[in-house]
């Protein structure tokens, strides 16, 4: 392997991502682009055969060829055919269907492979679909933390014997998500189609690992089996929403998960449904609106005095100008200058200026009034009880193929009438074109010109100052008969015998073709967009966090991992998923230190919190250390320190070698690094940000992009020292390696973390 390692180009590789419901597949590493190609997870048995097909395939007659016209003259190439002929065109004939699911196999179930023939048959469906060459493409593929190692096994085999690959590498999905997002230590949290994958991982290992919804499948029947994940949410949208929308199914429930509208509300521990869901739309555009108008319509009623209310006090506005009694100008401290007004001379137009200035700021409030109308109707999602949801689908329809009409035959062309003239004539209209047909009111002007020609021809010798008008004659038209002219004008009528015969009918079922038309719905949907979330189904992923992290033996790798959570899977793309587990682990499991925890802290996870006075591990009481004005302050740090003490002399033997103190607690004791049996730091991870695509896709799908990662480096890098070399002779087996050690050898070679 170490003559072969590191000899592919990256766009050799082939890196395929196996899910329960889509397949991520590229050929090529060198980008770190998101996945350019993604395959259903499902093959179609074939009936009469027996073997495996990647699209549904029916089975239908062959549609009767339309007979083509017959021209006179020819004979009918079908009464020649032989009977044999005859019978082929009525065989059947298949066609496939790449986006029915009728009668699909999904071969992979909650992360097992149930069955393994299929999923195999897929691996060849992806590996032909996306290279031409076997002998030169290693493979990345991904496991899935349910796959054994008998299932590893068989892959190996197939792949290196069917497939001719060079190399083959196996790595944790868990493990290439580490890869993609580049932290050591962290814990990811893979919420799939019907599973969830909580993984801990610790300076690039796997130490503890807990999954929900990923049993054996006993039975294939998706209402008997326990599943988690999306699946989970989907089917919960659709029975809230089946009796209240007519026709409301499966897509609409997938397309409404997906839609933005959709969403888990943030995490309310004093709220019944532990979420606060919206009561009433508030109608503050509505409200201020109703204010406007009514406002004015008192207004005017006021003014036109049709009102019917009594007298109210009217109190000037700020804004407005205002008068005395007798309809002077008052400044605006209530004092009228009028000396002022006078001496310039300008009333009018100061009173003008006030106006326009009074219609100026009513204006603005005007505007000032509609924004805020506008702002109380651009309603987050989630304070409205309703909102509008776009379904969108594909109809797919058997279309009859329309047959193009055939082509009229060219009319014949009209005879062309010899007029009776002398030689001269005739090698004159030899000469010149085809006449035009002449104009009605042209017909008098060619008969006189037809005379004078017939009289100069008719001429014995002319003299040469007359030779020039019979040379000018050629480049006229050849003049016709009078008898002649009504001729062209029937040339429309001469197809009427030889007309183009209908098209005939086709005998036996119309041939069809398959057309695709999208379908556009607007659904009011109410709070069941909420309430989806199901709050036993969050409980579930959050108590499989917390017992992923807390059985991780070494307590000081418990902080890292709790202070890196990764949520990865396209279920999480949910909106507000994320947020709801984390703000649901820190209510429940989060706790901050305080002084009075900081010496409890200390000690071991077997050893009780001592008390002041209590006895010690060697039978004499704790002494009581007394502060300044007799406290007992020292209690906790003399009895945690006394603890240590003890378990340290406990766990050294004879001889100075370390005992056995019971498994998992012994070891806990003797090597005690870390102290805290809570986390009391719960937040996510850093994602990266200098991949731009990756950041407008998303890292749900982050482990595609650690599987890149590792191919590039177990494939692609040469420039390793000794130790690198060694390193990535392990990561992936290659066919040297195959023949000497056979499909055994995945286990040591490969990067499944076991």
């Amino acid at each position: 392997m170490s003559g072969q390692t590191g000899k592919w180009r990256e766009e050799q590789v082939l890196v395929i991502c196996p899910g329960s419901s889509t397949t991520m597949a590229q050929l090529g590493c060198g980008e770190l682009s998101p996945p350019a190609h993604r395959f259903p997870t499902r093959m179609f048995r074939d009936e009469e055969t027996g073997q495996w097909r990647p699209y549904h395939t029916s089975k239908r007659k062959k549609a009767a060829a339309v007979p083509a016209p017959v021209v006179e003259g020819e004979q009918k190439t079908e009464e020649a055919k032989p009977e044999g002929e005859k019978k082929e065109e009525d065989e059947w004939e298949y066609v496939e269907d790449q986006d029915s699911d009728e009668g699909a196999v999904y071969p992979i179930q909650g992360g097992h492979i149930v069955v393994m023939d299929a999923f195999l048959a897929f691996l060849e469906h992806v590996h032909s679909s996306l290279t031409t060459t076997y002998h030169n493409t290693p493979i990345m593929l991904m496991a899935s933390p349910q796959w054994t190692r008998p299932d590893c096994e068989t892959l190996a085999r197939y792949i290196f014997e069917k497939t001719k690959t060079p190399a083959l590498c196996l790595i944790n999905s868990a493990i290439a998500t580490q890869y993609g997002l580049k932290w050591p230590n962290m814990t990811v949290v893979d919420i799939g189609f019907e599973k969830v994958d909580v993984t801990c991982i610790y300076d690039s290992r796997i130490v503890a690992h807990r999954d929900v919804g990923a049993g054996w499948p006993e039975n294939s029947a998706d209402e008997e089996r326990e599943i988690s994940g999306g699946e989970v949410f989907t089917r919960k949208l659709q029975q809230l929403l089946k009796d209240k929308i007519k026709g409301f199914n499966r897509d609409m429930a997938e397309q409404l998960k997906k839609s933005n509208i959709c969403e888990v509300l943030p995490y309310a521990p004093d709220k019944p449904k532990l979420m606060d869901l919206p009561t009433e739309d508030v109608p503050l555009a509505a409200a201020a609106t109703t204010t406007t108008t009514t406002t004015g319509a008192a207004a005017a009623a006021a003014a036109s005095g049709t009102t019917t209310e009594g007298p109210k006090i009217v109190e000037p506005v700020a804004d407005e100008p205002i008068y005395d009694a007798e309809g002077n100008l008052v400044d605006d401290e209530g004092v009228l200058d009028v000396a002022n007004i006078v001496a310039t001379g300008q009333t009018r137009e100061f009173l003008a200026k006030k106006e326009k200035e009074k219609q100026e700021k009513a204006k603005k409030k005007g505007k000032d009034k509609e924004a805020e109308a506008n702002r109380a109707m651009r309603l987050p999602n989630s304070k409205r009880v309703k909102n509008v949801f776009h379904f969108e689908e594909y109809v797919t329809e058997e279309v009859p193929i329309v047959q193009p009409a055939p082509p009229a035959p060219a009319p014949a062309p009209a005879a062309q009438p010899v007029p009776a003239t002398t030689e001269g004539a005739k090698d004159v209209e030899m000469a010149d074109a085809p006449a035009a047909p002449p104009a009605e009111g042209a017909e008098k002007k060619d008969e006189e010109n037809k005379d004078e020609a017939k009289t100069e021809e008719q001429k014995p010798d002319a003299p040469a100052t007359e030779d020039k008008k019979p040379e000018e004659k050629p480049s006229e038209p050849a003049p016709e008969p009078a008898t002649e002219a009504p001729q062209p004008a029937e040339a429309p009528k001469a197809p009427e015998p030889a007309a183009a015969p209908a098209p005939p009918t086709p005998e036996g079922p119309v041939p069809t073709e398959r057309q695709t038309k999208r379908i556009r719905r607007d659904i009011e949907v109410g709070l069941e967009r909420f309430e989806f979330a199901d709050r036993a189904e969050i409980d579930r992923i959050v108590t499989a966090i917390y017992n992923a992290v807390q059985s991780i033996d070494d307590m000081y790798m418990r902080p890292p991992c709790w202070e890196s959570l990764v949520f990865v899977g396209n279920g999480a793309r949910i909106r507000g998923l994320k947020e709801n587990i984390l703000q649901t682990l820190q209510a429940r499991h989060l706790i901050s230190p305080s002084s009075a925890t900081i010496f409890t802290s200390e000690l071991p996870s077997n050893i009780g919190t001592p008390t002041a006075g209590t006895p010690g591990p060697g039978g004499a009481s704790t002494p009581i250390a007394s502060g300044p004005g007799g406290a007992q302050s020292g209690s906790l740090l003399q009895a945690a320190t006394s603890a240590a003490a003890a378990n340290a002399n406990l766990n050294v033997g004879p001889g100075g070698a370390q005992g056995f103190q019971g498994g998992a607690e012994g070891s806990q004791l003797g090597q005690h690094h870390f102290h805290s049996q809570t986390p009391t730091n719960i937040k996510l991870a850093q994602l990266p940000t200098y991949l731009s695509e990756w950041t407008k896709n998303g890292f749900e799908e982050a482990m595609f992009l650690g599987a890149q990662v590792a191919a590039r480096m177990a494939f692609c890098i040469h420039n390793f020292d000794a130790q690198g070399l060694e390193m990535q002779r392990y990561m992936s087996l290659s066919r040297v390696d195959y023949n000497e050690l056979g499909p055994k050898g995945i286990r040591l070679h490969s990067m499944l973390g076991w």
